[in-house]
């Protein structure tokens, strides 16, 4: 087992400690290997505290065993090294304060740490109120005008990229469940959507994907319908060898979150066999390669891997860390396997290349490697949604946060093949709807991922990927009548199809695995539309909570009221579900 020679500890109630024990029995350890996954984490201890309150969003700050000091007046060892640090360095020097910032910091952490240690036990669970409920937040997310409606004569291609990622729903889901406020900017209500199991039509033979059409009811608009457009791609190789490298964020910001990535690493590493290699590289203001390709068939190995990983603090080099792990990659190359890095971090990059644009290109000239990337976002009050989203949008990537073991077992477990093997990338769809029988309409969610017919046409436009057995589900809201050009010009008008059977013509273009691109085209008559059926009914409840939660301007008269109604309803024709962070129970805890 390995040990701090500082002798860091984490503490933990006995209730969660038989949680995280259960945990790791569900996905497969033995006894053994359970033991030593929970008695150390990332160079600290884990132990079971008698007087520790139980960490909802498993949160947990590591200590130091020190002793009290024997007599005297509590003196600050941090603060004369702090003000020491500053004082020296102009501010108009933001580079080279922040460069000495991070050279200092393991003096400063050690410094910090004693002070923390030195403070009286009524001290401490001041400390820990304040921590459970800071005063201050620098989470940052993504601001994304909602998408408009829109005339079928004025716009007739309705044109948008793929969003597998689960980040918003399994924020905002932990969030509702301990009753803790929203930011609406972090609601993205296609994930909501797409998070949800339906039950959609599965592909064909040999068709990459197949289309399910149902309507509904708009619950928010009396004058309004709703069409569901579900997308299944089809179930690949279970069996496909897996390279992965996981890239480990071990920086200061991340300190109180390795318990929960030290278990989210696990879950992913639980599914893994014999010939899958895996590597381990964390960083922080350094970069460290922890372990070269190894067997997943010596679970103990990798256990020992994992359990080698040390937390370090200080600033956070995420790009540089970035670079590495795909240089690490791109050298061991597997073209029979599934190169993927695998992310675990807060997205606070505060060194290096930071600002969101640069990311951007930064991980977009990644795509051409071959190499896949999976994001995993953990953290609350500084958490940076906007850099993790978008590097899982521009790297052939997808995107999942973190706050429980719920989430790992959701989604880096049960769905990890899903996340895992790619079936198709730069996945752009196309619906069109028929101004015979449409007169306005407007998608639900996939703000941040309308594309404009210039892109749709090109190739080289890089978008999402779609996993295997993946769902993507739209859901546009629309009026039924004739179309008319609400902004005509003086020289070109739009005029209506007279065509009396097709309702919708839907094309999906995408390329394969190997660069090949490809299209898949369906068009839609009104028998091919299902109405009020279970998917489009519970999507519809979905996306009335998601635009409560988001404050959208266009919930019309909905209110939580109305949702309750409509989830009671539900209710009453489908068995209760027992998962206390299901999208029901979220939802009901929500109107309540």
């Amino acid at each position: 087992m390995i040990f701090s020679k500082q002798k860091m500890f984490y503490e933990m109630s006995e209730q969660q400690f038989k949680e995280m024990e259960k945990f790791y029995t569900k996905l497969g350890f033995n006894s053994q290997q359970v033991e030593k996954l929970t008695k150390n984490c990332f160079g600290a201890e884990i132990r079971v505290s008698k007087t520790a309150s139980y960490s909802y969003d498993w949160s947990f700050w590591r200590r130091r065993d020190i002793p009290p000091e024997p007599t005297g007046i509590f003196k600050s060892k941090s603060m004369p090294l702090m003000r020491n640090m500053m004082g020296s360095v102009p501010f108009a020097s933001g580079a080279a304060a922040l460069q000495r910032a991070c050279a200092a910091a393991p003096v400063m952490r050690n410094a910090m740490a004693e002070d923390c240690c030195a403070y009286s036990e009524e001290s401490m669970s001041e400390v820990s109120a304040f921590e459970e409920e800071p005063e201050f937040n620098t989470a940052e997310t993504r601001v994304t005008k909602e998408n408009e409606e829109h005339s079928p004569l004025d716009k007739p291609q309705l044109i948008f990229s793929a969003n597998v990622n689960t980040a918003s729903w399994t924020y905002l889901r932990s969030r509702v469940a301990r009753s803790r406020t929203i930011d609406p900017h972090f609601v993205r209500i296609e994930e909501l959507i797409n998070s949800y199991p339906f039950e959609l039509n599965a592909p064909k033979n040999d068709d990459m994907f197949e289309l399910t059409t149902e309507s509904a009811p708009c619950p928010w608009n009396n004058d309004s319908k709703l069409l569901l457009v579900g997308i299944k791609g089809k179930k690949t190789d279970v069996n496909v060898k897996q390279n992965l490298c996981f890239l480990v964020d071990v920086s200061g910001s991340m300190d109180s979150r390795w318990v929960i990535v030290q278990m989210s690493m696990m879950a992913v590493i639980s599914k893994l066999k014999k010939g899958d290699l895996m590597s381990v590289i964390s960083y922080s203001d350094r970069t460290t390669t922890v372990t070269h390709q190894l067997d997943c068939g010596n679970m103990d190995k990798c256990i020992d891997s994992v359990l080698s990983i040390e937390g370090i603090g200080g600033c956070t080099y995420g790009s540089k860390g970035l670079e590495n792990a795909y240089s690490y990659l791109e050298d061991k190359f597997d073209k029979n396997a599934n190169n993927r890095v695998f992310i675990f971090t807060d997205g606070d990059f505060n060194f290096g290349v930071t600002s969101e644009g640069n990311l951007k290109d930064l991980i977009y000239k990644k795509r051409s490697t071959g190499i896949y990337l999976s994001v995993v976002g953990y953290g609350e009050n500084n958490f940076k949604d906007n850099k993790m989203e978008t590097l899982a949008q521009n790297g052939n990537g997808n995107y999942t946060f973190v706050s429980n073991p719920h989430d790992i077992t959701d989604n880096l477990w049960d769905k990890l093949i899903s996340n895992l093997v790619a079936i198709a990338k730069d996945v752009k769809i196309s619906v069109e709807l028929n101004p015979d029988f449409v007169s306005e309409y407007r998608l639900i969610g996939y703000d941040s991922r309308i594309l404009s017919q210039k892109d749709f046409d090109n190739t080289e436009k890089a978008v999402d990927a779609i996993g295997s057995e993946h769902n993507v589900v739209a859901l546009i809201e629309y009026k039924e009548g004739k179309a008319s050009q609400k902004y005509s010009g003086r020289y070109v008008t739009s005029k209506s199809s007279n065509n009396s059977d097709e309702f919708a013509f839907i094309e999906i273009r995408y390329k394969n695995p190997d660069g090949e691109n490809l299209t898949y085209t369906k068009a839609l008559t009104l028998n091919d539309i299902s109405d009020n059926t279970d998917n489009a009914v519970i999507a519809s409840i979905i996306a009335t909570f998601g635009l409560l939660v988001k404050d959208s301007e266009y919930k019309g008269f909905a209110n939580k009221q109305m949702l309750a109604e409509m989830v009671s309803k539900f209710e009453n024709t489908h068995e209760a579900d027992k998962d206390e962070y299901s999208h029901i129970n979220i939802i009901k805890k929500y109107v309540n």
